[in-house]
């Protein structure tokens, strides 16, 4: 299968005279930068359903429940902006960021305030977002802080290499009003902020829109079957049109080295817009991988600082001596060609042959984070009435973001890649899609392997990807009670996920507020409908419960069998015992 190029263009806009260590005076200086992502058709067209995840965030980070995640008309996502602070003296700061035209969806430490809420009738397209801190600094060599573990690679640990000041809150959503300490604030968000540039992509050549600001220090550069270059272009100015060749891989060199040679300049560039030499490192080092190394074509400038301060306004008081924010804009774009592909992915999908489903299946996930918004193009630019009517069902089931959950899902060493459960996998979404009998193909293959295996256990962390394996694969093989059974038998198992505090506490589920909507507990409830073996469940996990309150187990399997049976109201009473409501987003627009 031929490999997708990548091709990346850099435009960084120098806003400010090179600074490259801390101030040694006394007083208040905030620095902050961050990436907003888009993605754009080969037509130059945004497109929308960006709001799916590149790296999983640490378990600690606060974050919006799972439904409000799911905003599939954005077409931007805020991603990591961080707001440092270097002060000689311990002092207290309440900070505010609004998104008038969008939400703010995760957060470090925890925020006094984070609107507004969300619901069934909130718009498509939510705006008027605010989130509010009220925190203490400390200087550094000043007490004793301790921000939360991370692994150790994390790339969360990055943003930590910088001689800021800590910043230390309360979560008053949790009972003692713990402390929190980071270096930073941490926060992302989704919703609508006009880039200043539009592009256009054909297979050699992209063509940059200047529009509202001017772009300077251009970096095209192209990586492709493990090799890499780069080239240069001094500037765009607003209302100019450029076209930029993609560079020559003869000339190239290996990818690493190319972006190790890339990420000097970049960061000096970051330097000239404001930043510190070392919040400059922070921030490529973070990024690296997105950036620099990984497949796509993709556009990156620092937004002028009057873009970031008009479309994200900062409030910070008392008001800083001085305040730098530089802002990363990063479009993602699909060029002809890998449309072509994913268009030729998504028709092989329902092809009889298995071995040419599973290689489309590979392919779509190479995409990643990004295969929504290219099912989505294809849904309106393919003239295929077969893939349009396959993109519209894929859209209309969890395909996207279970192909994004096998990239950010924390495996064991060897399981991230490990066919047999990709195979369940394929086998549960052709399911889904209504490709019946390919999916049963798939699932009796998957089931015969994994009956060759150890049965899963209970007591064992590791049993997690068995219990999915065989939920999945049975659904796919169309033996819908013995999938009632194992998605059972999972929820089962990840009820017990948060009292096993060594594993989450740094990665996975921390709180019962992510299994509100778990999808394999929905599964679970509609599977107990469809087989006609709800109301004996029911039976069953009431007695349960009646004779262990603390059963955790029966208490969430009831919420998923209520929830399917049309009992919302007893649902979320159990919800409410399970995953007691937070102050933070509920009462919000009360406090607004």
């Amino acid at each position: 299968m031929k490999r997708m190029m990548v091709v990346v263009i850099l435009v960084l806009a120098g806003v400010g005279l090179m600074v490259a260590a801390p101030p040694q005076s006394a007083g208040l200086v905030v620095h902050e930068w961050g990436t907003f992502l888009a993605m754009n058709g080969s037509d130059g067209i945004s497109l929308d359903g960006m709001y799916h995840e590149e790296h999983a965030l640490p378990a600690f980070v606060h974050s919006r429940g799972k439904d409000q995640l799911k905003l599939p008309s954005v077409i931007i996502k805020g991603e990591t902006p961080v707001i440092y602070f270097y002060t000689k003296e311990s002092r207290r700061v309440s900070v505010q960021v609004d998104f008038p035209g969008g939400v703010w969806t995760q957060w470090y430490p925890q925020a006094r305030l984070a609107g507004p809420a969300l619901s069934q009738g909130t718009p498509l397209r939510p705006h008027g977002g605010y989130i509010q801190w009220a925190l203490d600094l400390v200087p550094p060599g000043v007490g004793q802080p301790h921000p939360p573990e991370v692994a150790a690679d994390a790339l969360w640990r990055h943003a930590r290499d910088v001689d800021a000041a800590y910043v230390r809150g309360t979560d008053q959503t949790r009972t003692g009003n713990p402390e929190e300490w980071e270096r930073f604030i941490f926060y992302r968000g989704l919703g609508e902020a006009p880039l200043p540039a539009r592009l256009h992509a054909s297979n050699d050549q992209i063509v940059i829109h200047g529009q509202g600001s001017d772009m300077r220090h251009v970096f095209v550069v192209r990586v492709e079957h493990g090799r890499g270059a780069f080239s240069y272009l001094p500037g765009i100015v607003s209302g100019e049109s450029v076209n930029a060749a993609v560079p020559d891989l003869e000339g190239g060199s290996s990818v690493e080295d190319c972006a190790e040679a890339l990420a000097d300049q970049v960061a000096r560039r970051l330097v000239e817009s404001g930043l510190y030499e070392q919040e400059a490192r922070a921030m490529v080092n973070t990024w690296r991988s997105s950036w620099f190394e990984s497949d796509g074509v993709r556009v990156l400038f620092v937004l002028p600082q009057s873009w970031t301060d008009r479309y994200i306004p900062l409030r910070i008081t008392p008001a800083p001596d001085r305040t730098v924010r530089v802002m990363v804009g990063r479009v993602e774009l699909l060029t002809p060609e890998r449309e072509l592909e994913a268009e030729a992915a998504v028709r092989s999908l329902a092809s009889p042959d298995a071995a040419t489903r599973e290689r489309a299946f590979a392919t779509l996930r190479t995409g990643g984070r990004y295969v929504e918004p290219i099912v989505r193009r294809l849904l309106r630019s393919s003239t295929d009435a077969r893939v349009q009517a396959l993109s519209r069902r894929l859209l209309l089931t969890d395909f996207v973001t279970e192909l994004r959950t096998t990239l950010t899902q924390t495996l064991t060493p060897g399981q991230a890649q490990d066919a047999l459960y990709l195979r369940a996998q394929l086998a549960s979404l052709l399911r889904e899609i209504g490709l019946d009998e390919e999916a049963r193909q798939e699932g009796e293959a998957a089931l015969a392997d994994l009956s060759r295996r150890a049965a899963p256990v209970m007591t064992r962390d590791d049993s997690r990807h068995m219990y999915r394996a065989l939920a999945r694969a049975s659904e796919g093989a169309g033996r819908d009670r013995e999938a009632l059974r194992w998605y059972g038998e999972f929820v089962k198992f990840g009820s017990q996920s948060t009292s096993c505090a060594n594993c989450h506490a740094l990665e996975g589920p921390r709180t019962m507020a992510f299994y509100r909507d778990w999808w394999a507990g929905e599964k679970f409830g509609a599977y107990a409908v469809s087989t006609g073996e709800a109301p004996a469940l029911i039976a069953l996990n009431e007695a349960a419960l009646a004779g262990n309150s603390h059963d955790a187990g029966a208490r969430m399997s009831l919420a998923y069998l209520y929830s399917a049976t049309g009992r919302a109201d007893r649902a979320r009473d159990l919800w409410d015992v399970l995953d007691p409501p937070t102050r933070v987003t509920e009462q919000a627009a009360a406090a607004r």
